[in-house]
């Protein structure tokens, strides 16, 4: 005869108990698979965004170099100027008062721009754009590689000047 513990084909095996699965269970190993799916997606897409980030970054800085390359951008100096200040400067890092003095900067080139594309020239305003960059230049929240472009675009501004009012 047979033990309980051994059958004629072997040893006796207790039956596997079915596991009741619970619209609760279900949702719960759902979700700690789906939370490990969403971790990894979440950081493959930082890691993707910081590098995205980064190379845009370093082809402003480039296609900047190029703009300035030859005498080419001299008739467009005050709107390329504008160009660095609204790349360097975004809303989250200024004060209010500084995004006003800022927003002022951008319109006085915009409208030395359009002055020097008719010819006309007010060395006054010109001196204002310059006070204004300067005190961005020197600002200690900028980092050192936009504080040089800013301080670039003063030597810039004032060789424009210069050379301007010697012409005249």
């Amino acid at each position: 005869m047979c033990s309980r513990r051994t059958t004629i084909l072997g040893e006796f095996r207790p039956k596997k108990q079915k596991r009741r699965y619970t619209i609760t269970t279900l949702l719960r190993d759902n979700s700690q698979r789906g939370d490990e799916t969403m971790k990894r997606t979440f950081t493959a897409g930082v890691i993707l965004a910081a590098l995205a980030f980064s190379a845009t970054a370093q082809d402003w800085y480039h296609d900047r170099e190029e703009r300035f390359r030859g005498e080419e951008w001299r008739p467009h100096i005050f709107m390329h100027v504008r160009a660095d200040l609204e790349h360097i400067w975004s809303a989250a890092r200024a004060s209010d008062k500084e995004r006003a003095r800022l927003e002022k900067t951008r319109e006085e080139l915009t409208k030395m721009q359009a002055d020097l594309d008719q010819g006309r020239w007010d060395n006054n305003i010109l001196n204002d754009v310059i006070d204004s960059i300067r005190k961005s230049s020197n600002d200690e929240r900028l980092a050192e590689r936009d504080r040089a472009v800013l301080a670039d675009d003063l030597v810039r501004l004032k060789e424009f000047q210069d050379q301007h009012n010697r012409r005249r």
